[in-house]
């Protein structure tokens, strides 16, 4: 597992932004220890490359949101050389504004917590909001340079670079990127990062229409040497997401030996059904259903102050996210009962076993094959409120049996005794 991802999404509106600065230590803390998010999706619109600093621009007050939409994706190159940075054309206002206001402080909660965060930095060319302007990221050389710049600019003021860099967001939507521009821009920006010292790991393609994934991949494999530098296969479900593409995708993952990861499925439909499904039929290693701030609703209350509330998916979600970590490995899980009951298992990089299981109905469950020793139950049901966590005992025959109250989803976690591991 490569971690459970949330997108940066500074709220655009002055009601929710006002809400989200005033609540935002708390999201922070309730998305690390109550959800279990430890991966982030930071983004960098191709806008980067341009001496209007229109970000500026916004954040002062000197144009809205309306003007500043299509200023955000055109490009003004910084010189006729791609080989020759000059910082001067470079832009950086809006990252740096990203990364000091939410991934800094994400990092560290984590470090904190003895835990690591997972940074995926995610380029945007959404082409068709530009009004005036040109697009010169299409060159892979100067999306190279780009790349490059990036990196450098982050290790320079910041100390660190992305574990990940998400080649386009959803390139089905951008006219100018074909899957054979995706491999060449990989070849190129792996070749420049290379050469400094960096290590690429590239994600891709990224596209909203999951039926869209196996062109893109195969598109992609066809560039020499573009495949190498892929380090995860993604995809996103707004789309034709059938188990039928999904599992297309996670043949892929087998055929070229990358993990797949489902990075984007907004608004409340990236839901437990959703994860259950990409987890055991798109074999997926990283799972992104909100934004960081979407999985709060941030109601105010009659005194003025905000309360932060979890939202339904995040609830049953960090069933899973919570207890399964960073390079755990999933494992199978059958259920005699798949008609009411889905399994999904893991083993912890401490060898700690977790087994969740999505519940469609009221009933028993008996479990099988566990470790034995003792185990935090957990669950959460659509009927009245979450029951609190019990300590379940599992003896040497690897049984236990548990009762469910109503549809949900349940996990077993394993406690291993501290200083102890499998």
């Amino acid at each position: 597992m490569r971690g459970w991802e949330a997108s940066i999404d500074f709220p655009d509106g002055s009601p929710q932004r006002e809400q989200f600065l005033a609540a935002k230590e708390i999201i922070f803390d309730k998305s690390v220890d109550e959800i279990g998010i430890d991966r982030l999706r930071l983004t960098i619109k191709s806008g980067a490359e341009n001496t209007m600093r229109a970000w500026d621009q916004y954040q002062s007050g000197k144009i809205d949101y309306q003007q500043w939409r299509p200023l955000r994706y055109p490009t003004v190159n910084d010189n006729r050389d791609p080989n020759v940075i000059n910082w001067a054309g470079f832009d950086f206002s809006e990252i740096d504004f990203l990364i000091e206001q939410q991934v800094l402080p994400m990092r560290e909660r984590l470090a904190d917590r003895g835990r690591r965060l997972f940074i995926n930095l995610c380029y945007v060319a959404f082409t068709k909001q530009i009004e005036r302007g040109s697009y010169i990221h299409d060159d892979p050389e100067e999306y190279a340079e780009f790349v490059l710049a990036t990196y450098l600019h982050l290790q320079d003021k910041y100390g660190f670079v992305p574990d990940s860099w998400e080649v386009i967001l959803e390139p089905d939507l951008v006219p100018q990127w074909t899957p054979k521009l995706i491999g060449k821009a990989i070849v190129a920006a792996a070749k420049r990062l290379e050469e400094n010292g960096f290590t690429p790991n590239f994600v891709a393609p990224s596209v909203t229409n999951t039926a869209n994934g196996p062109r893109f991949i195969e598109g992609i494999s066809r560039v020499d040497g573009a495949m190498k530098y892929v380090s995860e296969l993604s995809y996103h479900r707004y789309q034709k997401g059938s188990p039928e593409n999904v599992a297309a995708i996670a043949r892929l993952g087998e055929k070229y030996d990358k993990p797949t990861a489902m990075l984007e499925f907004w608004f409340g439909r990236g839901n437990i059904n959703v994860l259950f499904e990409d987890l055991t039929v798109g074999n997926v290693s990283s799972f992104q259903g909100r934004t960081l701030a979407g999985h709060f609703d941030l109601k105010e209350t009659k005194d003025g102050s905000l309360n932060v509330v979890m939202r339904r998916d995040a609830r049953d979600n960090r069933r899973i996210y919570k207890y399964v970590r960073m390079g755990a490995v999933r494992i199978g899980a059958d259920s005699s009962a798949g008609h009411i009951a889905l399994a999904a298992a893991f083993i912890n990089p401490d060898g700690s076993a977790i087994v969740s299981v999505r519940t469609l109905g009221a009933g028993e469950l008996e479990f099988r094959g566990l470790n034995a020793g003792a185990y935090e139950f957990v669950y959460t049901h659509e009927k009245g409120k979450e029951p609190k966590p019990q300590t379940i005992m599992v003896g040497d025959d690897g049984r236990t049996r548990l009762s469910i109250a109503a549809k949900g989803v349940m996990t077993l976690a394993q406690r291993l005794p501290k200083g102890a591991k499998d």
